[in-house]
């Protein structure tokens, strides 16, 4: 079924449709990208502004903090008793104080029952108000600068109680100081210049409890009143120096940013209008639009040449798909001009490679089950009447040992007996599934037990046994008897195909690549013949004449049980050489 024509013509009709979506797209950009752009300069100005007055304002509190301490020293482990020596230089601290970097109206000293010992007034005519109940409950924590809610005098000034708690000799809370702080005329000098901000630019200070402290702003909000001055939590907890958008106490939408005076637990907030802000915004939504256009007439121009890129390979992909479902399994796709799409028809070949080589696999699978189930049938009915057989056999041994020639047949007779066991042994233990039995053991453990099972064998070739452990005390975790049985297959094996007094190697290292181990078994024989490696592992073939062809496929059967792979080989300076190599890396 042709798909060419069709499918070009749908391309190109959704191509040519999606283009009007980037020109919807990028005028929402314009304005969304334009505002964003406005947000992070009026963030930049805002934390800049911010940042200046901080400065002024930390250094500001400091030296508040160590004039109103200053006073405190003069009273320090001192008790409510005030020798006259020290009301005279309390007095002269206040004076100081009352002339110094804040403005004060008044200061108060109590004693622990919160009656007045000396009061100083910066208007002698008004009453000093005492402090609130809750404000004295703050004054359990010593050497602290507290501070009470804020109120306004009838000039509009607003005055912040603050006190402290002055020890006696003991430690013990002695006496107590509070002081009416002016902040509307301490902080006149620091914060009352809006001019870097612009005409809508207001700053406020504000108490970690949300109370105004200080307010600078145009003129149209001279008349409000800091009760109606409400601050939402994310200015007032953070999250910090983070561009916030709010509406105002008159409604308007503002742009704010907050950060926090840790040495007095205040807020420094600096805020300036969005419309003002936003004003040349227009300019980029021309910029945008124009963009969006350009954007279009590319897509028309590019869809007919895209449409046939894509659907050329997918009509050839289809036709291939229906060969091969009709049963012409050698079918591959050509190659592409198009680099990507040449990788994904090397992709798809490569699949159907697979599939035709684990077909394959799984043909052979089967019918190696199949033999496996025939097999151990096979041998558990013969294994009985051959073991009858042997008995049999070694009982007329025994009875014609003195004749050489009936001797000689017998021996003959029962070393094919255990020709025979041995076939059916190593038969039934392929035939077998394995399970496995995962410990943790060391090279040197598993190398010693082969080393010791096939010593003798070994012996009477005069051939040595070389152990080479460059894993140490590494710990692996494979199944024990499983591996051992493994490498014995394999070291009986080459002490069979080495000369008289040569040596076999029994190694153990890192695996070179990807993690794991490597096992590895090195003769001194003639070695491997080249059209004889690629089947070693394959069920019943061998190269000896009382060989089986089970040996070396049940090592692959039980290296690739844990995962892993075997290979044959030859030295470089001759011999044999066999690995098995585990993909789990030692654990150490």
């Amino acid at each position: 079924m042709p798909l060419s024509s069709n499918l070009k013509r749908k391309i190109f009709i959704y191509m040519a449709l999606t283009g009007l979506v980037p020109l919807l797209v990028l005028a929402f950009q314009n304005h969304y990208f334009g505002k964003k752009a406005i947000e992070k300069l009026e963030i930049e100005h805002l934390s800049y502004s911010l940042k200046s007055r901080m400065l002024w304002l930390r250094e500001w509190t400091r030296h508040t903090k160590k004039e109103f301490f200053r006073v405190g020293i003069q009273l320090s482990a001192k008790d409510a008793r005030i020798p006259k020596e020290d009301l005279t230089a309390l007095d002269f601290a206040v004076q100081g104080l009352f002339r110094g970097h804040s403005k004060y109206k008044s200061l108060t000293i109590y004693d622990q029952n919160w009656s007045v010992i000396r009061q100083f007034n910066e208007n002698p005519l008004l009453p000093i108000p005492p402090p609130s109940s809750g404000f004295k409950k703050k004054f359990l924590i010593p050497d602290v600068l507290l501070a009470d809610k804020p109120y306004q005098t009838p000039d509009k000034d607003t005055i912040l109680p603050i006190g402290q708690t002055v020890l006696d000799r003991n430690g013990h809370p002695a006496l107590y100081i509070i002081a009416e702080m002016n902040t509307t005329k301490s902080l006149q000098r620091v914060l009352s210049d809006t001019s870097d901000l612009d005409e809508s630019g207001k700053i406020y200070l504000v108490s970690g409890e949300g109370n105004l402290l200080y307010q600078a702003f145009p003129a149209a909000y001279q008349d409000t009143s800091p009760d109606t001055m409400v601050f939402p939590d994310n200015l007032l907890q953070g999250p910090y120096w983070q561009l916030q958008k709010r509406r105002d106490c008159k409604g308007v939408s503002v742009f704010s940013v907050a950060a926090p005076i840790p040495e007095m637990d205040w807020i420094l907030i600096v805020e300036v209008d969005k419309m003002h802000a936003m004003k040349e915004i227009e300019r980029y939504i021309g910029i945008g639009s124009s963009t969006a256009l350009a954007i279009l007439i590319l897509i028309l121009i590019g869809s007919w040449r895209t449409a046939s890129n894509v659907a050329d390979p997918l009509d050839e992909l289809a036709r291939v798909a229906r060969h091969i479902s009709e049963g012409n399994h050698q079918e591959r796709l050509p190659v592409f001009r198009d680099r990507y799409l040449n990788d994904v028809g090397e992709a798809f070949n490569a699949m159907l490679d697979t599939l035709d080589a684990n077909k394959r696999l799984m043909i052979q699978t089967i019918s190696l089950s199949a033999v496996g189930k025939l097999s151990s049938s096979i041998v558990h009915e013969m294994r009985n009447p051959l073991s009858s057989v042997k008995i049999n056999l070694q009982a007329l041994g025994r009875k014609v040992k003195d004749d050489p020639a009936y001797a000689e047949m017998a021996a003959i007779a029962i070393s094919q007996v255990k020709r025979l066991e041995s076939m059916f042994s190593d038969l039934l233990h392929f035939s077998k599934p394995i399970q496995l039995h995962l410990e943790e053991v060391t090279f040197r453990e598993i190398a010693e037990e082969v080393r010791e099972i096939l010593t003798q064998k070994a012996a009477d070739k005069i051939i040595a046994l070389e152990i080479i452990d460059n894993l140490g005390k590494t710990p692996i975790t494979v199944d024990r008897n499983q591996v051992v049985q493994a490498l014995i297959n394999l070291v009986d094996n080459a002490i069979q195909w080495s000369p008289d007094k040569g040596t076999v190697q029994i190694i153990g290292e890192q695996a070179k690549a990807g993690g794991g181990f490597t096992l590895i078994i090195k003769d001194q024989g003639p070695g491997i013949r080249e059209e004889q490696i690629n089947n070693l592992f394959q069920p019943f073939y061998t190269t000896r004449e009382t060989g089986t062809g089970l040996g070396l496929a049940n090592v692959k059967k039980i290296v690739e049980f844990h995962g892993g792979s075997v290979f044959a080989g030859n030295n470089p300076d001759g011999g044999a050489r066999f690995s098995m190599t585990f993909n789990e890396r030692p654990r150490g």
